[in-house]
């Protein structure tokens, strides 16, 4: 007779176990159990029934008893392969859940290292690298502005240098020479005429507007500033007058030539 518990769970093989089909083959497993113990009923009392019709019978009775035991010995290796598959599930169980715990703390074991990691060279750029960057960055963009200025106040100074004490260039446009900051002064002359033309205190003030030394003297602001913005000539002052002796910048001056 065939065994149909053995056909209908197929042996556990190494490895990781499925949960899911090991529980459906517990379930079909008990289900055949239970089949198997009312079958077991059910022979038991045929069995009864085949002994009361007497001694023709006994060949059938001696046929249903080895029956019998072949379905107690298919009962044990049954039992036996449901305990063997509860173990190994139990086993792979146990197994991944320290594959999990040793993966947790793999996991945090990396995450601490790169922590650490990552504030050492915080703590330790800042010896190596004494100016951030950004500071760096805006220094650079401070000297490239200056030098900038500095290339503008050239160019200025040459078209200004040209200028000579004629009738001719009084009105000839001055070049502009920026302040300090990269700004136009708003006291900045037009041409030489307008410069000749400020007043000493006027002059103060043109003079601090660039940064420029005061010399408390009309003739030396004025040669003073126009030294810084180019011009190749200075104002000589001319002797004041009896009727006139007090003098202002636009006064009669006389001229020298650098």
């Amino acid at each position: 007779m065939s065994d149909p518990a053995t056909s209908a769970a197929p042996r556990p093989q190494a490895g990781a176990v499925d949960t899911a089909a090991v529980r459906e083959l517990l379930g079909a497993m008990k289900a055949t159990l239970g089949t198997l113990d009312q079958t077991f009923r059910t022979l038991n009392e045929q069995s009864s029934q085949v002994s009361s019709l007497g001694p023709n019978m006994q060949t059938a009775a001696a046929e249903i008893l080895a029956l019998r035991q072949q379905i107690r010995k298919q009962e044990k290796r049954q039992e036996k392969r449901v305990n063997e598959i509860k173990r190994m599930l139990k086993e792979d169980i146990k197994l991944q859940a320290e594959e999990q715990m040793r993966d947790g703390i793999r996991a945090q074991i990396r995450s601490e290292i790169v922590k650490q990691v990552k504030d050492q060279m915080a703590a330790q750029i800042p010896a190596h690298l004494p100016v951030p960057l950004r500071t760096q960055a805006a220094e650079s963009r401070q000297q490239l502005a200056e030098v900038k200025i500095a290339l503008d106040n050239s160019e200025a100074r040459r078209a200004n240098a040209i200028l000579r004490p004629s009738p001719s260039n009084m009105t000839d446009t001055l070049s502009v020479v920026l302040k300090p900051d990269g700004t136009k002064s708003a006291l900045y002359p037009a041409n030489l005429r307008s410069l000749f033309s400020y007043e000493n205190a006027k002059m103060k003030e043109l003079l601090k507007d660039f940064g420029l030394h005061d010399y408390g003297v009309p003739e030396k602001n004025l040669n003073r500033f126009m030294a810084h913005i180019g011009i190749r000539f200075e104002i000589v002052p001319m002797p004041a007058s009896a009727t006139s002796p007090r003098r202002k910048v636009g006064d009669p001056i006389a001229v020298a030539t650098n």
